[in-house]
This record gives C-alpha cells, sequence and structure tokens, in this order.
C-alpha cells in the first residue's frame, strides 16, 4: 500500500476551529475483506478474483449531516491516496487524518482521481497512477456455464463536466447513519471495502455473447471489459454505491 501527499486543502483548521476546540490527528487504516475462493453475481454465474484493487483518497470528514461542496465545515481531512488491495483483509497504515475535535456526521471521498474547477480532467494522484490512471482493477475468472472466462476491468471514477466539477465523487448517503464525536487522543479510523459488491451485477453470459466465438470454448487471452459494456457500466454504477465500514476506535 502506498501513500504520498498532494497540494490539496478544503479548509485551513486554525481558520475554521471553533471555540473549545483543539488540534487532533486521527490514524487512518483500510483494509480489504476475505472473499474466499468463488462468489456469486448476476445469473448466479461463480467468480473469483486473482487481483482487486482500489485507488483510495482523499478523503474528508464534515460537521453537516450531508457533506457539501468542498466541505467547508470539514473537522478531519486526509489530503493522499493510497492503493487498497481489496482481497487483504489486514488492515494497513494509511495515513493520518488531520482536523480538529468535534462531531462529525457525514464523509466525501475520491477514488484516486481529484476535480478541481479550474480542469475538465481531474488529478491523477499517485495511487490512481500506479494503476494505469484509474480508480479500480479488476482481475479474475467467470464460470460461464462451464466455460472458465478470464476477465479484466480498470476503471476510473470521477467527476465530469456533465455531473459536479470540483467536488469529492462520493459522499455519504442521505439515508446513511455516520455520526462520531472525535476527541484528543482518538486511537483510529479503519476503512473496510468489500469487492464483491463492484462485480455483482455484471452479466457474464452477457459479456460472452457480445464475443460471438471467439470464447465459446475458452478464453485464451483475459477478456477486457470495455467502456461501452453493460459489465463495465455495471463496475461504475456499484463504486458509487458500495461504501467501506467505518470502525472508529481502531487499535491495530
Amino acid at each position: 500500500m502506498t501513500s504520498r501527499p498532494i497540494l490539496l486543502s478544503c479548509c485551513l483548521f486554525a481558520a475554521c476551529a471553533e471555540a473549545g476546540q483543539t488540534a487532533v490527528e486521527v490514524p487512518l487504516y483500510a483494509a480489504g475483506s476475505d472473499v474466499g475462493d468463488a462468489f456469486p453475481v448476476a445469473s448466479g454465474v461463480p467468480v473469483t478474483l486473482a487481483r482487486a484493487e482500489l485507488a483510495f483518497g482523499p478523503l474528508y470528514l464534515c460537521a453537516g449531516s450531508q457533506a457539501g461542496q468542498l466541505c467547508d465545515t470539514a473537522r478531519l481531512e486526509w489530503l493522499e491516496s493510497t492503493i487498497v488491495d481489496l482481497l487483504d483483509s489486514q488492515a494497513r497504515t494509511a495515513g493520518e487524518l488531520v482536523g480538529v475535535t468535534g462531531r462529525v456526521r457525514s464523509y466525501m471521498y475520491d477514488l484516486g482521481l481529484t476535480s478541481v474547477l479550474t480542469q475538465a480532467n481531474p488529478l491523477v494522484l499517485p495511487a490512481a497512477e500506479e494503476l494505469g490512471g484509474v480508480s479500480i482493477v479488476l482481475e479474475g475468472s467467470a464460470d460461464v456455464a462451464g466455460v472458465a472466462v478470464p476477465f479484466s476491468a480498470a476503471v476510473p471514477i470521477q467527476q465530469t463536466t456533465e455531473t459536479e466539477l470540483g467536488a469529492p465523487v462520493i459522499r455519504k448517503r442521505s439515508d446513511e447513519t455516520f455520526a462520531h464525536e472525535v476527541t484528543q487522543g482518538e486511537p483510529g479510523l479503519l476503512l473496510e471495502f468489500d469487492p464483491r459488491p463492484l462485480l455483482e451485477n455484471v452479466d457474464f453470459a452477457a459479456l460472452i455473447a457480445e464475443q460471438g466465438d471467439a470464447c465459446a470454448v475458452g478464453c485464451e487471452a483475459p477478456l477486457r471489459i470495455q467502456p461501452d459494456t453493460q459489465a463495465y457500466r455495471a463496475i461504475r454504477n456499484a463504486a458509487f454505491g458500495a461504501r467501506p465500514r467505518f470502525t472508529w476506535g481502531f487499535l491495530p
């Protein structure tokens, strides 16, 4: 897992701190999940993952119940990026959340690609750069009616000119419960990611059908999931819906 800082900030905490608040640094950890061997996706197709990596960061934790643009009332922020091995359930150090004490009620984050108002293309952070300029890399094999189909996918998750430039791409949902009182001596925050939701709506049978006879008896080379396919759209949409599990008070 790698982590390198970037020059990006949404709030100078010395200026934003309220009376009675104190500066704080909270260790941030990230982990994947033990998914076992094979798991079912759309139409019950068993999938086995050999590689699943996510470019994560930056992360902002906000005082308001809904994280707004640039999180003007941020309590904590981590302005770096790191690669999370989604198949490794062991917690790894990502860095330090820096900010002030107080209650946090929402969050927002990017997946290695950070949107800025001054340009249409996002900033490619170090973690995404290591993955070839994308947010998610998946490699594995799907068993479709007894035919083993190796596949790979590389998917960017980012704001566009049609969405909301200058803001993190993923925010707390309005129906999601999230609240914590950040105090001095906060042990740590662990984020746990699960790769299975990313593939649960991928129709591998349809993907093979799109290839004609190329994979009728199995593919020799991994089938690259292209942007114009249902599989690609399913992975991208799932990335917006799948959220990590937040565990406060974590000690490695």
